[in-house]
């Protein structure tokens, strides 16, 4: 009989110990899992804000390879047995952060502005889902510890093709300006509507070219919101010249007006953005 109970105890504690993940309880593998991400976590922590793309290159690499670290070191580990499927989807979530990481690298080494401007902007998605899937478990180190440095990634990365994108801008601007200004004036409302079909010609190139310029990571909505209000200008232009054509004086005077309006708050938003030959300076 005593032998029995010994057996049945047994076997009672090993059935307890597998529901509990074969005793790995889940504050044990979260204070191990948070362990194993530190040392990256402070490699990762050291990367500097990039001021160009031979440097964003290699802090990319590093967030790379501090996250392919992180990831095999947390696949070592065993976890709860019932927390197996929530720890393997965070697992994954945070090695999928290095593919980003390492396109980034890659763009950035190959002086490619778009793709460098899409891969930053892929990067940021997967790290944050990282770090969301890793807050929900109770992690601290895991995947949140990797936000500091792939924002500071980020944000050298818009800096440097912020850069880029304002003087290729600014310089598609100025040719465009002078090709306006070689136009001269029109007198009479017949020349008007000369005059706007080579400006309008002038002016849809010009910002169909910017709009094909890389856009920097996270500036997209500001971007996007200066060109709308760019193309309600170009849109009023071509009200302009429909007016001129028909010869309606009064008209023409009136979309002037409307269209002098839509410049100014066009402009500003151009400016604030550093694109002055592009508002207050431009002939647009």
């Amino acid at each position: 009989m005593r032998r029995q109970l010994t057996v049945l105890a047994a076997l009672s504690l090993a059935a307890a110990l597998s529901a509990c993940g074969g005793g790995v309880s889940k504050e044990s593998f979260v204070t191990k899992a948070d362990a194993a991400c530190a040392p990256g976590n402070t490699t990762a922590g050291a990367v500097t804000k990039p001021s160009n793309l031979p440097e964003l290159a290699t802090a990319a690499g590093t967030v790379a390879a501090t996250v392919d670290g992180q990831a095999e070191a947390l696949r070592k580990l065993d976890p709860p047995g019932d927390d197996k499927a929530a720890v393997g989807g965070f697992i994954a979530a945070l090695a999928e952060v290095g593919g980003p990481a390492r396109a980034l690298q890659e763009a950035a080494g190959k002086t490619d502005d778009k793709v460098t401007a899409n891969a930053a902007n892929d990067l940021k998605g997967k790290a944050d889902n990282a770090a969301a899937q890793a807050k929900a478990y109770g992690l601290t180190a895991c995947g949140q510890g990797l936000q500091a440095p792939v924002s500071t990634v980020i944000d050298g990365g818009r800096t440097v093709i912020k850069a880029a994108f304002v003087a290729r801008a600014e310089n598609l601007c100025t040719a465009a300006n002078r090709k306006v200004e070689a136009l001269g004036d029109p007198s009479t409302l017949p020349a008007l509507a000369r005059y706007m079909t080579t400006y309008l010609g002038i002016e849809e190139k010009l910002f169909a070219d910017i709009k094909a310029l890389a856009v920097p990571p996270g500036d997209d909505t500001q971007v996007a919101e200066m060109l709308a209000a760019q193309d309600t200008i170009i849109a009023k232009g071509k009200q302009v010249q429909v007016a001129a054509q028909a010869r309606n004086e009064a008209t023409v005077d009136r979309l002037f007006e409307e269209g002098n309006t839509l410049s100014i708050a066009a402009n500003a938003k151009f400016d604030a953005y550093g694109l002055k030959n592009c508002g207050t300076l431009s002939q647009f």
